[in-house]
């Protein structure tokens, strides 16, 4: 049988046709991977957009721009008990830093309260870390007890590694750990459907 000749146009034909087949697989497998990230990117922010009923601030003046690791921190509650936020890894975390001497904390307790009520039995943790003197002052302030896992910090070293000075603010933390959000000020509306919409999501990931 006759080996096939190929002339000099035949060849350069094919060495095309392999260039750019050679360079639209490379195309692909350097976009798709991108594409994928970018849509997932997309479900995500769709997915957490309830949040901004919030109005979070992006800059934290110490952590940064978020998200970033949530500093850790050890306190007890009222009866003696340990909790440590690096313990709750797997849940959604709340950490509120307030006082009771504070108005503005005051105003958007009853939120909390109700936010902390509703998300019973799911993977969430609402942290109250008061920065108040003693215990006697934060049981007066609760007559009836609280939702939410209530601590003291009299020293106050967890507010400022999160570069908490006034108060009261929030930071909302999802089950690895990261600082998603932070929220100055008081907020009314934690209990709100978009607020449980945005918590439900970071549970989700």
């Amino acid at each position: 049988m006759p080996t096939p000749t190929w002339s000099t146009g035949q060849l350069t034909a094919y060495g095309v046709a392999g260039l750019v087949t050679c360079a639209l697989v490379g195309y692909f497998a350097w976009t798709v991977p991108d594409a994928v990230q970018r849509g997932r990117e997309g479900v995500r922010r769709t997915r957490e957009a309830p949040c901004q009923v919030l109005r979070p601030t992006a800059q934290n003046p110490v952590l940064g721009r978020l998200p970033q690791p949530a500093p850790d921190f050890a306190l007890k509650t009222h009866d003696g008990q340990d909790v440590k936020l690096s313990s709750l890894r797997g849940r959604v975390v709340l950490v509120n830093f307030w006082a009771t001497w504070c108005p503005t904390c005051a105003v958007e307790e009853p939120s909390l309260e109700h936010l902390a009520e509703s998300m019973k039995g799911q993977p969430f943790s609402l942290l109250a870390v008061s920065v108040d003197e003693n215990w006697d002052l934060v049981r007066d302030h609760f007559p009836k007890g609280s939702a939410m896992t209530v601590l003291l910090d009299k020293e106050r070293k967890a507010p400022q590694a999160y570069g908490t000075e006034k108060f009261p603010e929030s930071f909302l933390i999802d089950r690895d750990g990261q600082v998603r959000y932070f929220i100055v000020s008081e907020r009314q509306l934690w209990h709100s459907q978009e607020v449980k919409s945005c918590i439900q999501a970071l549970i989700d990931e």
